[in-house]
């Protein structure tokens, strides 16, 4: 359900990105899974606030959140935490500091994309991420 609403988060619609949000909003932060869900969600409010400060805010939790949820993540969770960081990182501005990760990022999850097709992912979210790793090449 949360993969399907981050998908449909992509094309900059803000009433989907506002469902993303509240759905990350309820789920159990015992996990590092949705630790970066949140993460992502406030990287999605930043897209939402016109204030540059609250943009910035923002972004640094998400920032905090997804370090943390990257540094935590299992064996089984790590691909897509690690996707959900470089999925956002690749769409900051570089100038700003918060994308520091995306070239080890890039190498992990290419290095490891025959993988993919072993993941409980949807066929929808599979391509999703095939989709994204291609297009910021």
């Amino acid at each position: 359900m949360i993969r399907d609403l981050l998908i449909n988060c992509r094309e900059g619609n803000k009433k989907e990105i506002k469902k993303f949000i509240a759905s990350a909003e309820n789920l159990d932060k015992g996990n590092c899974l949705n630790v970066s869900f949140g993460a992502v969600a406030n990287a999605y409010r930043a897209k939402t606030v016109i204030s540059p400060l609250k943009k910035i805010q923002y972004l640094s939790t998400f920032n905090k959140e997804i370090t943390s949820a990257v540094e935590s993540a299992d064996a089984e969770n790590r691909y897509e935490v690690v996707f959900l960081r470089y999925l956002i990182e690749s769409n900051i501005p570089r100038g700003l500091g918060f994308s520091q990760n995306i070239i080890q990022d890039k190498k992990e999850l290419e290095a490891q994309v025959a993988s993919l097709d072993e993941k409980p992912f949807s066929s929808d979210y599979k391509k999703f991420i095939t989709n994204v790793l291609l297009k910021t090449e």
